[in-house]
């Protein structure tokens, strides 16, 4: 299809009981470039002209495109059957939900799978040397069922991150989880805690939809606010 190149599967891991993550290398042998906090499109012939949108998860230095999944829908459940030599047809990445002041504090909060715009976001930082104070808020419905976790509290580790976790469907969570939804009371800690930061939603409709009113409740400008939403 126009606009669109193929990628090769080159591998292929089950992250947590419904995440699958995929490196793709372009059959081409070139590379895109995009911006951490983009995303690709990907079309499956048995759905027609049907797209997905899927946030990037990799740094734009990797030699390899990442891409994370969480099979629950037939389009999901589909794409994560795809196996090592398989091909994939990808657009070009796009969209715009990424800083526009790369040194300004951010905080991010994601829901779920929402969390790999910030994976590329990180490891793009990491690659640089660049250290930009972050604040992560991250969602997820179950501790067993939390994409990069591990690499995520390595980058906590090294200072190059502080993150806190929430796990809404269990009656307790881990050690140092939350046990309850992201609410006002944290999102005033978290601005409190990086005055003049810019906040960074990304997860399911619902999510995105409830923390950016939560936001302007406690008084965040609309545009220190960006958004990135799944449906």
């Amino acid at each position: 299809m126009q606009g669109y190149r193929d990628y090769i599967v080159r591998g292929r891991t089950a992250d947590t009981p419904t995440v699958t993550t995929f490196r793709l290398a372009p059959q081409d042998g070139k590379m895109p470039t995009f911006i951490p906090g983009q995303f690709v499109n990907v079309i499956l012939p048995q759905f027609g002209a049907e797209a997905k949108s899927y946030s990037i998860a990799s740094a734009p230095s990797d030699d390899m495109l990442v891409l994370s999944v969480r099979a629950k829908r037939d389009f999901s459940q589909a794409l994560v059957s795809h196996t090592e030599g398989d091909t994939l047809q990808l657009s070009e990445p796009c969209g715009f939900f990424y800083p526009e002041d790369e040194t300004a504090p951010r905080i991010f909060l994601a829901g779920g799978i929402g969390i790999t715009p910030f994976m590329s976001m990180l490891r793009d930082a990491r690659a640089r040397g660049v250290n930009v104070p972050t604040l992560l808020l991250y969602s997820n419905r179950l501790a067993s069922d939390r994409p990069y976790i591990d690499e995520l509290l390595e980058e906590e580790k090294a200072g190059r991150c502080v993150m806190k976790n929430f796990v809404t469907g269990e009656g307790h969570g881990p050690e140092a989880a939350s046990p309850h939804r992201i609410g006002p009371g944290d999102l005033s800690s978290a601005r409190e805690s990086l005055p003049g930061a810019n906040f960074f939603l990304c997860g399911g409709i619902n999510f995105v939809r409830d923390m950016r009113l939560a936001l302007k409740g406690i008084g965040v400008a609309e545009e220190a606010i960006f958004t990135e939403a799944f449906f």
